[in-house]
């Protein structure tokens, strides 16, 4: 053992025994000289004097010993601890040690002032680098915005494909078929094939220099599918190089999801495909028809009167199947012009308001509206224009400024109406109309082309539900109740607080998990409920892990899940814990969620308090395909243990207590709740740790299984 490692109570208790043992030795020694000049007779009651005053040298020794541990050594171990938990995790809470130190004269109060001077001093610091950074915090605050507005995915991962940064459409596209999260595998949502192919096209073009030379520079097109193929996605990826563009540090994707336009696309090029096979061998009828009939004309070979038969047979019906296919063909092209055009859902008053309020031709129309409002899926800018030219267009025709607006929901379709005194304008008048343009310059369209894009007519008619007025009637396509405001919305993607962090840009080299430091560590910290305490005959009905990414606890990256554990949970476990057998009917077994959560963890580090009892749970689910939690475990208890002494208190409420936790009383005993409160107490035992020289997993580790083997060889002896 080193000596250099001693805690200060052993020291003080080494010194004490030395004390100790030096007078037992010295009053040994003058007892064996004295005794030599003396008969054995008189000796004796001086042996019985000396071996007296050894005990009571020691017993005073001992007891004086543990009068200073108690009211020196103890307070003076806490009040070293208190001070390196304000020093390095920021303790705001006044600790109890502080106020047993009451026979440490003027070191207690020093202490108070030196911690009251150091809260003062940083509050100072964080006033003023809050005031520096506040320009950046609001240019930071932007781009967030912008990432998360975007309707484009946008994720930026290291070359290992574990993302540093994800936008809100990202998530939306990517969600269905996994989990994205900070440094997490991209590869577990998207296909991995895909990704390391168009990575290492652009690895491969940076390592040429044809990147200088190249248009897309160190850009390329990506096109693939999700990792369950339930979407299509077509993308750009970038590679990012260091600031002094010497190597490759990552990559940024930005893709949409084209799922939809690729089926449509499918779909047109089928359509058209069949259509022409289908005119093809229409035409190819023709001829042949043509051809028999054109032996006529031969000397000497005349057709028969069969091919006559068939060849007029062709003529007859081959057109008219010919001209069917044309306007099939013809519907399905308006089809694929008027899908391609941008629709929006409209609302009709709102519809109306757009024609009230544009002006033209100098005249100001009055516009009553009628009738119940309805919703329909058109071009609204464009079908306003439409409906505003030909209304002035008829106020000039009918010399009137007065029309009634109203739409007429019908299965499938609204119509709109406008009414007004007078007579209707003839078809060839509106036709007129329609050729125009509604506005001037270049790009301008007519409302023919309006009416095409919507697949639809207009006319003018008399009103049959009022003599001496007239109205124009226009149909147009209802909106889908999925897209109703007033309809079901669909589950929203939960924002996230936390969608990037480009510290996980900064490693270059790959380092082993055990030799990096603590706080560069993905973690997943996790509890349970169970239905009792003990994992050989209860079972899991909860579980819940939270993520600590680059020394970050990610409040938006969780997992909880109530599991059903195939027995009635005792009244008295869901006392503590509050769970009930009406809450888990339903819940998957534990075998499924714990496939969902040895995903959730990946590669991460778990972390628990009292790491052994949730253990012994999840290695019950071992053994099934993919569920395997044999990866590196810290214990929040054993690193309290190795900072704090075994004589302090370790229970999850102390350590809280002790770092400024506050534990909700509603969170306390839930599964997600004592997970959070957990990697809340591990983010402040990382700097004392640090300050400890436990700077490594593998240095947590060592001390972690120190303190296990300490603990079983109290556990044997007492």
């Amino acid at each position: 053992m080193n000596p250099a490692r001693w805690s200060l109570r052993v020291r003080i208790f080494l010194f004490f025994a030395l004390i100790a043992l030096g007078a037992g030795a010295g009053i040994v020694g003058a007892l064996v000289y004295v005794g030599r000049a003396l008969e054995p007779a008189s000796a004796a009651p001086l042996v019985l004097a000396g071996l007296v005053a050894v005990g009571v040298t020691i017993g005073l020794t001992a007891w004086v010993w543990l009068k200073f541990d108690e009211h020196v050594a103890r307070p003076l171990v806490a009040i070293a601890a208190d001070v390196r938990a304000a020093v390095h995790a920021r303790a705001a809470r006044q600790p109890p040690s502080l106020q047993q130190g009451r026979y440490l004269g003027v070191l207690a109060p020093a202490v108070a002032e030196f911690r009251q001077a150091l809260d003062e001093a940083r509050l100072e610091v964080d006033a003023a680098v809050s005031a520096a950074t506040a320009r950046a915090d609001r240019q930071t605050r932007n781009l967030e915005i912008v990432l998360r507005d975007l309707r484009q995915g946008v994720v930026l991962c290291t070359l290992a494909h574990k993302v540093t940064l994800y936008n809100r459409r990202a998530q939306e596209i990517l969600g269905a078929c996994g989990e994205i999260g900070l440094d997490r595998p991209l590869t577990e949502v998207l296909s991995g094939r895909v990704l390391a192919h168009t990575l290492e096209r652009l690895e491969d073009r940076f390592r040429t220099g044809r990147h200088q030379i190249h248009r897309d520079g160190l850009t390329t097109t990506l096109v693939g599918a999700t990792a369950r193929e339930n979407a299509r996605i077509v993308g750009r990826m970038s590679l990012m190089l260091d600031p002094d563009g010497a190597r490759p540090t990552g990559y940024v994707l930005s893709f949409e999801d084209v799922t939809n336009a690729l089926a449509a696309g499918v779909w047109r090029d089928r359509l058209l495909q069949d259509g022409i096979r289908d005119m093809r061998e229409r035409v190819a009828a023709l001829a042949l028809a043509g051809e028999l009939l054109a032996r006529g004309t031969t000397p000497g070979a005349g057709p028969s009167a069969e091919d006559v038969a068939f060849a007029r047979d062709l003529l007859q019906r081959e057109p008219a199947e010919l001209g069917d296919r044309l306007d099939r063909l013809e519907e399905a092209a308006s089809d694929l012009v008027s899908g391609a055009w941008p629709m929006a859902t409209t609302h009709s008053p709102t519809l109306f308001q757009l024609v009230r309020a544009r002006r033209s031709e100098g005249r100001d129309l009055v516009f009553e509206t009628r009738g119940e409002p309805a919703w329909l899926r058109c071009d609204s800018a464009s079908i306003t224009a439409l409906v505003e030219h030909l209304l002035n267009r008829i106020a000039v025709h009918a010399g009137t400024e007065a029309f009634q607006l109203s739409a007429v929901a019908e299965t499938g379709r609204v119509r709109l109406l406008a009414s007004w005194a007078g007579e209707a304008p003839p078809p060839s008048t509106v036709e007129v109309w329609l050729s125009e343009r509604l506005e001037d310059g270049a790009g301008a369209v007519t409302g023919h082309d309006v009416l095409a894009r919507h697949r639809t007519d207009l006319w003018c008619v008399p009103d049959p539900a009022a003599p001496g007025r007239a109205r124009l009637e226009l149909p147009l396509a209802a909106a889908r109740e999925e897209d109703l405001p007033i309809a079901k919305a669909p589950v929203p993607v939960p924002e996230r607080p936390e969608f990037y962090d480009f510290g996980l840009l900064g490693s270059l080299a790959p380092t082993p998990l055990d030799d990096r430091p603590l706080r560069a560590l993905t973690f997943v910290v996790l509890d349970t409920e169970t239905t009792g305490l003990d994992p050989a005959r209860d079972a899991l009905c909860s579980v819940a892990g939270v993520r600590i990414v680059n020394n970050r606890l990610m409040t938006g990256e969780l997992f909880d899940v109530l599991v059903d554990p195939g027995r009635p949970i005792p009244a008295a476990s869901s006392r503590v814990h509050g769970i009930t057998d009406a809450m888990v009917a339903g819940a998957e077994p534990a075998s499924v969620v714990l496939a969902r959560f040895r995903a959730f963890v990946d590669e991460a580090v778990l972390v628990a308090h009292n790491a052994a009892f949730d253990l012994a749970f999840l290695e019950r689910g071992e053994g099934a395909p993919g569920i395997s939690f044999a990866g590196p475990v810290l214990d929040t208890v054993l690193l309290g243990a190795h900072l704090f002494g075994t004589q302090e208190s370790l229970t999850l409420d102390a350590l809280a207590e002790r770092f400024g936790v506050v534990i909700p009383p509603e969170a306390r005993h839930t599964a997600l709740g004592d997970a959070r409160a957990t990697a809340q107490v591990l983010l402040g035992l990382i700097p004392l740790l640090e300050a400890d020289g436990v700077r490594t997993l593998r240095d947590a580790l060592a001390v972690s299984d120190k303190q296990a083997r300490l603990r079983r060889r109290m556990a044997a002896q007492g």
